[in-house]
């Protein structure tokens, strides 16, 4: 790979990290919609065949390839939505 590859490679990067912020928070805002839902009916905050349904459907998406490198980034996510939600319920935020 030449410089002018990497840096092109290194720009697109760029583009699609500003993209991917743009989302988890577009995403965080409809956690907090869920927060708000699970404290109004009692509901818990993990709920794990939820999770589950949805590894399996990401799993589908991102075909063998790509699976194993980003399951772990739908769990991290999983983690810091579950960690808003506690946040939010305990500050009576929701």
């Amino acid at each position: 790979m030449d410089d002018l590859k990497l840096e092109t490679a290194r720009s697109n990067i760029d583009r699609l990290n500003s993209e991917i912020v743009s989302l988890l928070i577009e995403r965080m805002n409809n956690v907090d919609k869920v927060a708000e839902y699970k404290a109004e009916h009692g509901m818990p905050i993990f709920i794990p065949e939820r999770e589950k349904s949805i590894l399996e459907k990401v799993s589908q998406l991102a075909g063998n390839e790509y699976a194993e490198d980003i399951i772990p980034v739908f769990q991290a996510i999983f983690a810091a939505s579950c960690h808003r939600e506690e946040r939010k319920i305990k500050l009576g935020t929701v």
